[in-house]
């Protein structure tokens, strides 16, 4: 994994895309995933958010991974309010 960008006693936060660092993270090993992922915005911004034709697809891809590492004991957080 990259550098973190924030470690504490309590873990560490990492910057980066999230489809390709779930990747290499060990299955079980997280307890905590708090996310507000890009929305399926009818314009084009910045960020690179995904087309609304392809936002399910690619949302579940993004949970698929989440579950892996997520441990049994874990929480999922996941933000998709203000959306419109």
């Amino acid at each position: 994994l990259p550098t973190p960008l924030y470690t504490t006693d309590y873990g560490v936060a990492y910057v980066g895309d999230s489809l390709e660092l779930l990747d290499r993270l060990e299955s079980d090993s997280i307890d905590l995933v708090i996310t507000s992922p890009p929305f399926a915005l009818q314009r084009k911004k910045t960020y690179g958010n995904v087309e609304q034709e392809d936002y399910v697809d690619w949302l579940l891809e993004f949970c698929k991974k989440v579950y892996r590492v997520l441990n049994s004991t874990g929480s999922f957080v996941l933000d998709l309010g203000g959306a419109y």
